[in-house]
């Protein structure tokens, strides 16, 4: 009951919040780094006594690298090779970061800060990914586990303690950050600060009038050799289980149909219209019920009820209308006004009924039985639900059978057999991925894992959706290989025609620049000369949205002219080209007036600013105190 009132209650967004972050630091790091007992022969690092075992460490690279190449598929990075990744770089920041949230675990130990089990229940039982129609369901949460490589729910429950400590320390200093008045009007300032400037552009010069020689062409592909090989393939083979498939496979009997059906129209409930006449008890019931008698006289000697409800009754809202409450089901008041209702018949009236409210007369106006639908009109809805329920029983249980039998054979085919289960081929694609299966990025990591590419594996049980779980195989890996000159030969020429032509558009525009600066090119002759106007921008703010934003960053961050003098300066345009800029003025308000919810969002921005600044002071600290040693 406590867990259930915790689940009811929870802030929903915060578990989503604090378990997302778990599962991106699990990709991160592995659910080794929640444990410290694992074999200590081959050590990676010990920080203040605790042991990173080395095992550890190459599992957190391996995530380390799946994480990064699905974050660029997301990106839609589709010109990023996972081969150009640097193993000794990536090797090097995976231990770092093991090392620090080590000495972030253990400063949140030492400050004394505590995660109960309770906390730990709420942001599991409130986690969306672990509930089916809005409820936690334990064996939704034992499939996404299992998928995340967890092999308990004990380590699980450990790097949600884990993590739950460090969002604790970082918020002991980010929550007690403040700002100064001072410190708002500065800020004010800047966020109100407008700038005057012209622009003008300076395109690239045409790439198709330079000049690419053989052996330039030679040298880059000699220099620049990783650009040019053929992309790593896989062909995979794949077995896949849906949902879907089971409903075929399972029989529901007619008694089982009918018993649903009595179920359901057991819990279709009579509809009663009543009216009412209140007279409520304070300090003096004798004189409350002999009201309520008069008004039964009035009524038993045929005055109208809603007459003598207008008059009399002390429920405001009913009386008038001469005291009708609408239809009501069985259980919507007190049980003694309930039983006197549902013991009425139609237009009677009852007597003198007492409830905590005070004394009433109970009329009943209408009475709707429930419409009462035939078997036959809900025979399609009640097999569907009885379906349903044991379709979810048997893909949990198939998918536990696949998930064991793809982890202990040495192909797919035994798997298949087992659970009739048809193995298809796909490919060959490249990690990017292709069509079908191949377009999710959980295949596509998995098929490129250490255990899966080189040792021959088969896959963990990927779940793609909620209703569909795979496991992939390797069965052809295509590495590498060196493009031919030939080949590639055109594309190097193009490529190296544009970036000459790029870099001498942008020696042109330094030497504009130069000029302007000296006094030998004026502005009006540098636009007669590209043949172009200025484009004037007077009063423009940080965040205003007419202009491209890396323009608009880029002036801002320009220094601020003299009176005399223009600044200068020359920005690349993303889609090719430059911008030329001359920056004349800098204006701030005098006497910002800061209304009160842009004064709170300061207050946020700078308490939070200072907040990290204290924070990373902390970890800065922790780290020089600590005990580190690389092996």
């Amino acid at each position: 009951m406590m867990l259930q009132n915790m689940r009811d209650n929870a802030q929903s967004w915060v578990a989503k919040v604090i378990v997302g972050v778990i599962v991106l630091i699990f990709a991160l790091t592995g659910w080794e780094s929640i444990s410290r007992f694992s074999n200590t022969a081959d050590e990676a690092a010990e920080v203040n006594g605790e042991v990173i075992s080395k095992l550890e460490l190459e599992q957190a690279v391996a995530l380390q690298r799946r994480q990064l190449i699905q974050q660029l598929q997301q990106m839609g990075n589709n010109s990023f090779d996972p081969s150009m990744i640097d193993e000794s770089f990536l090797r090097t920041s995976v231990l770092d970061g093991l090392i620090e949230r080590s000495v972030l675990i253990q400063g949140a130990e030492e400050a004394g800060f505590d995660v109960s089990d309770q906390m730990i229940d709420q942001l599991i039982l409130t986690t969306p990914d672990f509930q089916v129609n809005g409820k936690f369901d334990s064996d939704r949460f034992d499939i996404v586990i299992r998928n995340m490589g967890m092999p308990s729910r004990m380590a699980f429950r450990g790097l949600v303690r884990q993590q739950l400590l460090i969002t604790q320390y970082r918020n002991g200093y980010e929550a007690t950050a403040f700002a100064t008045p001072v410190e708002r009007k500065q800020l004010a300032d800047l966020e109100n600060q407008t700038r005057d400037f012209l622009v003008i552009e300076v395109p690239v010069a045409d790439a198709s009038a330079v000049q690419v020689t053989d052996e330039e062409i030679a040298q880059y592909y000699a220099a620049s050799a990783q650009q040019f090989m053929t992309p790593e393939q896989v062909v995979l083979e794949t077995l896949t289980l849906s949902r879907s498939s089971f409903f075929d496979q399972v029989d529901v009997s007619e008694d089982a149909v009918n018993e649903l059906y009595q179920r359901e129209i057991g819990n279709l409930a009579e509809q009663r219209r009543a009216s009412h006449i209140l007279v409520e008890v304070a300090d003096d019931e004798a004189d409350a019920k002999a009201r309520i008698e008069a008004a039964a006289a009035r009524i038993n000697a045929g005055e109208d009820f809603a007459k003598v409800a207008a008059d009399v009754s002390e429920d405001g809202g009913s009386a008038r209308n001469g005291g009708d409450l609408g239809y009501v089901i069985k259980g919507s008041f007190d049980p003694s006004f309930d039983d006197a209702l549902f013991a009425l018949k139609t237009d009677e009236v009852s007597a003198p009924v007492l409830t905590s409210y005070g004394y009433h007369l109970i009329k009943l106006t209408d009475l709707k039985a429930p419409e009462v639908p035939t078997l036959e009109s809900m025979r399609e809805q009640l097999v569907q639900e009885l379906k349903s329920e044991q379709v979810e029983r048997a893909f949990v249980d198939a998918s536990q059978e696949l998930a064991n039998l793809a982890h202990e054979a040495s192909d797919l085919a035994e798997p298949a057999a087992a659970l009739n289960l048809k193995v298809e081929s796909l490919g060959p694609v490249e990690r990017l991925g292709g069509e079908g299966l191949a377009s999710n990025p959980k295949v596509m990591n998995a098929a490129f894992t250490d255990d899966v590419l080189k040792n021959g594996y088969n896959s963990d049980l990927l779940e793609l959706d909620a209703d569909t779980v795979v496991v992939v195989r390797v069965k052809q890996h295509l590495k590498p290989e060196q493009r031919p000159l030939e080949e590639v030969q055109q594309e190097i020429s193009e490529l190296m025609a544009y970036e000459k032509a790029e870099k001498a558009s942008a020696e042109q525009a330094d030497g504009y620049i130069a000029g302007l600066q000296s006094g030998e090119l004026t502005m009006d002759a540098l636009a007669q000369q590209q043949g172009v106007e200025w484009q004037q921008y007077e009063a423009v703010g940080r965040s205003s949205s007419d202009i491209p934003t890396p323009l608009l960053r880029s002036v801002f961050g320009l220094p601020k002219p003299t009176a005399e003098k223009a600044v200068y300066g020359r920005i690349k345009q993303p889609a090719g080209g430059f911008w030329l800029v001359a920056l004349r003025g800098v204006a701030t308000a005098g006497d910002v007036q800061v209304e009160e919810g842009a004064a709170s969002q300061y207050q946020q921005f700078i308490a939070g600013q200072s907040g990290q600044q204290d924070f990373s002071a902390a970890q800065e600290q922790l780290r020089a105190d600590a005990e580190i040693e690389r092996f």
